[in-house]
């Protein structure tokens, strides 16, 4: 956006000053959201935000008592208009932030005023955010508060330091199991029949606007896992086409990411691009209209559009009632009333014939002065004009009991998508009719409801489901974070075993249960048989056999020197014997090398070479052992090492009892049998 200006506090100082001229600034020299800004008023429909209370739920004019109070007023607006113009994000977690700081603020007892802002009123603030909105929004807001409390002291709005950390936890998104689960996956997902009968509706080729731009867009979102404001955004020349490795043809979309992605070609699988290219078709055909008014509104400021409609003069001629309403596209509701009800008709939109008359280029001021305040853009942030979007729509043009505008332009939002799939009350006890209900699907209370967003956790679902892989799936949908995919994997807990008896035999029911534990056993590193014979019930494994060092007690005290551990077992008859026969020959390449560093005299290499004897040694009695037909297989070989550390050895020598430990057996040391 234009006119951002960084603020810099003055150290030199107060918070109350800084707090001032923050607010001065971003009044008076930020032009966010536009220079003609009315900043008194509190409703922004630049930014259509609302800047009501914790009472205040929805927008609309509320009474003064819903309103945040003052100064706090002006530091949310201030604060609102800087942010959006440095990060533009989701502004309705940022005021639901606000909404709860302020309401903390006020529980002080004073005048609410972020000058206050400690600690323990941001501490009161996550509290209400957890009592005021569901678990997921109320994390997102407490992240908000934390950016805001970091904000506050960064920029010197507040008196002293207080790092403070979002103290809500995030929700868990991962359950696959009970019932919680199960109505997590039914809200997220949408149902089978309703997407069976969307397909049905696209199927049979309609021929309403309304129904075709739903169907349509539906079925863009069911090619490739978008969000709905992307796919709106999607340019008129948005299809690509690549030659493959196979000789085959590669089809994507250009595509304009959502939250801060960077823009990119989103691929299209095979089996949907029939699909991908005929929704993308049927919506170019009905915003060609759209386009061509955008061009001329845009190249042409100065010239009435002429339509069909519009009749035959020129610029600066009178034009009396019925051709201004032909002009506007009205002329079929006009021819309803008299002249003097169309007069009065006309006088609603604006155009007052009883005083002078109206010539096209009247007309054409009246056109560009209800344009889309962004117009020629049709997104600025993505340098995408009206006259280049594919979903550049005329003003009413979805509308089921009007004609579309020959002269306005309007675009659609995901709200217009949403309101066509779901059960909209426009007034007590009647539904707007959507396109189930024109198409005659009758569908249940439940049945019946389902959102953009749905489809995006169904092709995310269904990637897991296939076995792709999660950088591959983020990819795919526009993530910047492959963690992010958890959220939209709503596999069930049978679905996953049943992929992990797929990718693992052992664990199919097809044959009996001693066989399945066979199989396992098998793949196992020892045997329940040989677990309950080791001394020491903790088993490590390792690369030469197993460890029963108990890691509770004490760490590792050889540093996982396991071939002079006299807590290393191995067992008769395991194919890691190949892996001991490979050490060998290292450990005697190494001797042989720390000899001749010896023979040169470098230092240090004594003490070397001494360790590199003693595992050597010892690797050739283990081989011994393991390979000598006298031993059975399945026997567990423990090695002696009387140079390792013992604190018994080290007790009994305090005390002088023996002199060579290396001679005493257990029963001496005992003193009885009984011992």
């Amino acid at each position: 956006m234009s006119g951002i200006l960084p603020f810099v506090p003055r150290r030199d100082r107060d918070a109350n000053w800084n707090l001032r001229e923050f607010i001065r600034m971003c009044r008076e020299d930020l032009t966010v959201f536009g220079g003609d800004l009315d900043w008194k008023s509190n409703y922004w429909p630049q930014s259509k935000v609302t800047f009501g209370n914790l009472d205040a739920r929805k927008r609309r004019k509320f009474e003064n008592i819903s309103y945040m109070q003052q100064p706090f007023l002006d530091f949310a607006k201030a604060y609102h208009r800087y942010r959006q113009g440095m990060r533009p994000a989701r502004h309705n977690i940022e005021m639901r932030a606000l909404k709860c700081l302020e309401r903390a603020l006020a529980e002080v007892g004073v005048p609410p005023s972020v000058e206050r802002a400690k600690g323990f009123v941001f501490d009161r603030a996550a509290v209400l955010c957890a009592e005021s909105y569901e678990p997921g929004v109320a994390y997102r807001a407490g992240c908000e508060l934390e950016a805001i409390a970091k904000f506050l002291v960064e920029k010197r709005l507040v008196s002293g330091l207080f790092p403070w950390r979002n103290t809500l936890s995030r929700p868990t998104d991962t359950m696959r199991t009970g019932a919680a689960a199960r109505e997590m996956r039914e809200k997220k997902l949408p149902a089978n029949d309703l997407l069976n009968t969307l397909a049905s509706i696209f199927a049979s080729n309609p021929t309403l606007d309304r129904d075709i731009f739903t169907s349509s867009t539906v079925a863009l979102l069911m090619c490739a896992p978008s969000r709905c404001g992307e796919v709106l955004l999607l340019p008129v020349g948005c299809e690509v086409t690549e030659e493959k490795q196979d000789g085959g043809t590669a089809y994507g979309w250009r595509f304009f990411t959502g939250k801060g992605g960077l823009p990119m070609i989103k691929w299209i699988p095979d089996v949907m691009v029939p699909i991908a290219k005929e929704a993308v078709s049927r919506v170019r055909r009905i915003t060609d209209e759209a386009r061509k008014l955008a061009a001329w509104l845009e190249d042409r400021p100065n010239e009435f559009f002429r339509h069909p409609g519009c009749p035959e003069v020129g610029e600066d001629e009178p034009l009396d009632e019925w051709q201004i309403a032909s002009c506007l596209g009205y002329l079929g509701d006009a021819t309803r009333l008299k002249r003097a009800g169309l007069r009065v008709w006309l006088r609603k939109i604006g155009i007052d014939t009883s005083h002078r008359a109206f010539t096209l280029r009247d007309l054409n001021g009246w056109v560009h002065a209800r344009l889309p305040d962004t117009f020629p853009w049709f997104d600025a942030r993505q340098t995408l004009k009206f006259r280049d979007a594919l979903f550049c729509m005329r003003a009413r043009q979805l509308r089921t009991d009007m004609a579309s505008s020959p002269v306005l332009l309007w675009r659609p939002t995901v709200g217009t998508l949403n309101d066509d799939l779901g059960q909209r009350e426009a007034s007590p006890g009647y539904r707007v009719p959507n396109i189930f209900a024109r198409n005659q699907v009758v569908l249940g209370e439940v049945a019946g409801k389902v959102t953009s967003h749905q489809f995006r956790h169904h092709l995310n679902t269904l990637a897991q489901r296939g076995g792709l892989a999660q950088s591959d799936i983020a990819k795919w949908s526009g993530r910047a974070d492959p963690k992010q995919n958890r959220v939209y994997n709503h596999m069930t807990e049978h679905e996953l075993a049943s992929m992990l008896r797929e990718h693992n035999p052992a664990l199919m029911l097809g044959s009996s249960l001693s066989q399945v534990a066979e199989d396992l056993a098998m793949k196992l590193p020892m045997t329940r048989q040989e677990f309950n014979m080791l001394t020491v019930p903790t088993v490590h494994v390792t690369e030469f056999g197993f460890c029963a060092h108990d890691y509770v007690m004490s760490p590792c005290q050889r540093f996982r020197d396991c071939l002079n551990c006299t807590e290393h077992l191995c067992l008769k008859g395991d194919n890691r014997l190949i892996r001991l026969k490979d050490r060998l020959e290292i450990v005697r390449e190494q001797v042989r090398r720390a000899e001749a560093e010896l023979q040169e005299g470098s230092a240090g290499v004594d003490r070397w070479l001494e360790v590199h004897q003693l595992t050597y040694r010892r690797l050739e009695q283990l081989i011994a052992i393991l390979e000598d037909p006298a031993v059975e297989d399945g026997a567990i070989v423990r090695l002696n090492n009387a140079n390792q550390f013992s604190p018994f050895r080290r007790a009994l020598e305090a005390a002088e009892v023996t002199k060579d430990l290396s001679r005493l057996t257990l029963p001496d040391l005992c003193g009885d049998d009984d011992g």
